[in-house]
């Protein structure tokens, strides 16, 4: 290791890597339990339609998730001296008591009609939002040291494929649960269901080493420098323009799609949750040979490949047949495609910036920028998206033959963005 990446007293470096290898099970079981935690909160979409909030509030609700994202630059330090591993436990646990609020929501509604549940809603992933920042700034730097660089593809793909193996479990349950009635009083059920077992996801993670507190960590006008000097590192920069990119075309795909499948393609509650698994599926099989790829050849590579896979999936949307059988077929394989494109991409992203773009010396202020940008832009893509489908809700019309709804305009800006990000990231590696 050279001196310019050795890292600072406190980084957690006394412990081997054989030691740490020893402790990521807590991490693998955290995922797990994390991954029960995501699946049963993937419905939020389909809650607040049945709320009957508007599209755009809807937008809003998933932006508020990422809109404190800037916070992170000036919370790093703080997380430091703190301890990124008590900072990342205490934030991220008030976190998921503060999601079970969301199962309020059809009593705020009764009470205080459709305002009144939009303000509810707001203040909540609101303050949801702002825990999250918090803790997942201190999380970052915290993984930096307790994963192995050498096993980091490896440790990537088994998380993922223990957290789909998990996932297919909740989401063949959960669909099954809705098939029996997609009402207020059951999306309540998951909401608290998903709350108890994120609360456990975290509390798990307990026995991994490091993130210890940093009394020597730099001041908040010397912390500001160096991150001033980390976006003069053009890889690193190009890196995250990358990032922000494909942020923008992609990350509003979680909120709509499913609203998608409903209003257009036709499909009902259930077969929209069932959509996850093939998602899954596509996930569990590709993680192993992501994560190999990875170590043994470069994250960016990884990274390039799960990008153009993605890119595929607009064009099969935008085609997809509507109120048929055949609407279900491709909605499974498009599900398929994204987990398989998705998982690469974040395996190859991960290897790229933990193992060939942040220094270990530095961590601190790469991870915040890295964590800052990402979250500007998953601000954006959702709220964005939300007003344009409320402006375009009337259009209807076809072009050569392939009909033309709300929510063509969308797929194609996705398909632009994709391509313009494997452009910026086919140039983000270092000399």
């Amino acid at each position: 290791m050279s001196a310019d990446a050795s890292p600072r007293l406190g980084d957690g470096e006394a412990d081997g890597d054989d030691a740490k290898v020893r402790r990521l099970p807590w991490a693998l079981l955290s995922a797990a339990l994390g991954s029960v935690y995501g699946n049963l909160g993937a419905v939020l979409v389909l809650y607040y339609d049945e709320l009957g909030l508007p599209k755009t509030h809807i937008g809003l609700l998933n932006a508020l998730i990422f809109l404190p994202g800037p916070l992170a630059l000036f919370v790093a330090p703080l997380a430091a001296r703190w301890g990124f591993k008590r900072t990342y436990l205490t934030f991220y646990s008030t976190r998921k008591v503060v999601f079970a609020l969301l199962a309020a929501s059809p009593f705020v509604l009764h009470q205080t009609g459709l305002v009144g549940v939009m303000v509810f809603t707001a203040a909540v992933m609101g303050t949801f939002g702002v825990l999250r920042v918090i803790a997942e700034t201190a999380l970052y730097p915290w993984a930096y040291e307790f994963v192995p660089r050498r096993v980091r593809g490896q440790f990537s793909a088994i998380n993922n494929i223990v957290s789909t193996v998990f996932g297919l479990g909740v989401v063949a349950w959960m669909g099954h649960f809705l098939s029996e009635g997609a009402d207020l009083q059951a999306y309540q059920v998951l909401v608290l269901l998903a709350a108890s077992f994120g609360l456990l996801s975290v509390l798990v993670k307990m026995p991994i080493r490091g993130g210890e507190p940093q009394p020597e960590s730099v001041s908040q006008r010397a912390h500001f420098s160096l991150l001033r000097e980390a976006l003069r590192d053009a890889p690193f920069r190009r890196f995250l323009w990358g990032l922000v990119i494909i942020s923008l075309a992609t990350h509003a795909w979680g909120a709509f799609i499913p609203l998608y499948l409903k209003d257009e393609v036709g499909l009902d509650a259930g077969t929209i949750v069932q959509m996850q698994t093939f998602l899954l599926i596509g996930t569990l099989v590709s993680s192993y040979a992501w994560g190999w790829l990875a170590d043994r050849f470069s994250g960016r590579l990884v990274l390039l490949s799960g990008v153009l896979a993605m890119g595929v999936l607009p064009l099969i949307w935008v085609a997809m047949p509507r109120h048929s059988e055949l609407g279900i077929f491709w909605a499974a394989v498009a599900a398929a495609l994204w987990g398989v494109g998705s998982i690469g991409f974040s395996i190859g992203q991960d290897r790229q910036l933990n193992v060939d773009l942040v220094p270990a010396k530095k961590k601190t202020e790469y991870m915040a920028l890295f964590y800052t940008w990402t979250q500007i832009a998953a601000v954006v893509s959702p709220l964005l998206t939300g007003w344009g489908l409320d402006q375009v809700g009337a259009l209807r019309t076809e072009l050569f033959g392939f009909p033309v709804g709300p929510y063509t305009p969308f797929f194609a800006f996705s398909f632009v963005g994709i391509v313009a990000g494997a452009l910026v990231f086919w140039r983000a590696e270092r000399a």
